[in-house]
């Protein structure tokens, strides 16, 4: 028997859900390797999403392979209410639009714990 992918648990997270939709709506595969939350900011950059700092996106390149759940676990970190909210507005937003969201999230997130996301071996 195969050991289960860790990360295949935070695939059925609704944030990971909603991220898969939008890819799905632009007519990106979903990755294996990657978490969809993940996967849509890194396609976001690639189709003209700015994230506000240059760290933003060093970040995010870094972590969606050596360290997806710290990545994750950022971008969920505010209470119930803000992550509901959070996915309510990723709903509404073109795919671009959605990762930018997100993309602004991240870097909230980061700017709010600086050498929180520390790097891995």
């Amino acid at each position: 028997m195969f050991p289960e992918n860790p990360l295949d648990r935070w695939r059925l997270l609704p944030l990971n859900q909603l991220a898969a939709l939008k890819l799905k709506e632009a007519g990106e595969p979903i990755s294996s390797e990657n978490l969809p939350a993940l996967q849509l900011m890194t396609w976001g950059l690639t189709h003209g999403a700015k994230p506000t700092h240059r760290r933003t996106a060093q970040e995010l390149l870094r972590l969606q392979y050596r360290g997806p759940d710290e990545a994750f676990i950022c971008l969920t970190s505010g209470s119930a209410e803000e992550l509901l909210e959070l996915q309510g507005q990723l709903i509404k937003l073109s795919p671009k639009s959605a990762a930018q969201r997100l993309l602004d999230v991240f870097d909230r997130c980061l700017k709010g714990a600086p050498g929180k996301l520390s790097p891995r071996g």
